[in-house]
């Protein structure tokens, strides 16, 4: 079931389209409501908001390039929860970046978890193992290194577990095995859990001994930061000196980075710090970026968290990055535990530390 705001914003969204089909704020809310399937996993109703968008603008060049990979997506049934018990399993963090212990198609395999990822993903040789056949389309997606990737092939897995959680018809990319998502990581492990499985596990609690629980209960007593969606991106909060910045929330970083709305903020900050070029690592390849590097930076993620040292980017390199402070990694969440990501309740808790083992 949805939660109610979830719920009463779709039904205002379908409001604006029906009051005036064919104005220009009927054709943002369709944008809202189809990344809102796609995150959600119903394809075939982000398709039909496509398709209207597309009648109302032919020759939108970023419609047109989505549209031959929902064309993939909904030849499948749209992805489903076929059983959503509480369940844990036992993490592990590997080159900074957190994997799970899954099962694909009868098949035990260990996935990252990224939600700065739209679609999940895969590599050839898992494919191959998995003897799934890749299908392509003519779409080419962004990624946070500012770089547009090759076309895209999908395969669509019939059944994945998490515990004791089955999926069903889960859509992955596949890319190339030297692909730099997968460089160094064993081959049982070249597959990654995007955005769509993530919220349809609902509840997340990352423990400071590195169980994951999943659908576990609320904790009394919790502070909460808030969580919200803008387009397939999950977005909380920071604060630093007291200032809350919004933040992207990407499980797939391995390292927090500062973006130019944090410069603009605070000026001081960057004059204090040493100019120095910057790599940034995306699916699509490498680019290398303007920064300023400050040896250490204390934020604050519902508990007191260090940034060192802090990377602050000086141009735009994604959509997010005009508007949000910082992509928050994993390197500041794994300071920050415990703490629950709540997609159903669209919040972030965090639970009192019972002991200093927890630290």
């Amino acid at each position: 079931m949805l939660p109610r705001t979830i719920a009463v914003r779709r039904r205002e969204l379908n409001e604006v389209i029906k009051a005036a089909p064919h104005s220009d704020d009927a054709y943002a809310a369709r944008s809202a409501l189809a990344q809102f399937y796609l995150r959600v996993g119903r394809f075939h109703d982000a398709e039909a908001q496509i398709e209207a968008m597309l009648a109302a603008k032919p020759y939108a060049a970023d419609l047109a390039n989505v549209h031959s990979l929902y064309a993939l997506l909904v030849a499948h049934p749209d992805m489903t929860v076929h059983s959503d018990r509480a369940a844990s399993v036992l993490s592990q963090t590997i080159e900074g970046n957190l994997f799970v212990p899954v099962t694909v198609n009868g098949s035990a395999r260990s996935y990252m978890l990224d939600t700065g990822l739209d679609l999940s993903l895969m590599s050839e040789v898992e494919a191959k193992h998995l003897r799934l056949k890749p299908k392509s389309s003519t779409t080419r997606l962004n990624d946070i290194s500012g770089l547009a990737g090759s076309a895209v092939r999908v395969v669509v897995v019939n059944d994945l577990a998490v515990g004791a959680i089955h999926l069903r018809h889960v859509p992955f990319l596949v890319v190339a095995d030297t692909n730099g998502a997968f460089v160094g990581i064993p081959s049982d492990q070249h597959g990654i859990l995007g955005i769509q499985p993530l919220v349809a596990l609902r509840r997340l609690s990352f423990e400071a001994n590195g169980v994951l629980t999943i659908n576990g209960k609320d904790e009394p007593g919790a502070t909460t930061e808030p969580l919200l969606f803008v387009g397939t991106s999950p977005i909380t909060q920071i604060a630093y000196q007291g200032r809350a910045l919004p933040v992207t929330f990407d499980t797939g970083a391995t390292q927090t980075t500062l973006n130019p709305p944090f410069a603009k903020a605070f000026p001081e900050v960057v004059r204090s710090g040493q100019s120095q070029n910057h790599d940034m690592h995306g699916l699509s390849g490498t680019t290398v970026q303007r920064s300023v590097s400050v040896p250490r930076l204390s934020l604050e993620f519902g508990r007191k968290v260090e940034l060192a040292p802090a990377t602050i980017l000086l141009d735009q390199t994604t959509g997010a990055s005009a508007w949000a402070g910082a992509n928050l990694g994993f390197d500041l969440m794994q300071q920050a535990r415990p703490f629950t990501v709540d997609f159903s309740e669209m919040k972030i808790e965090f639970p009192s530390r019972r002991d200093s083992s927890a630290q």
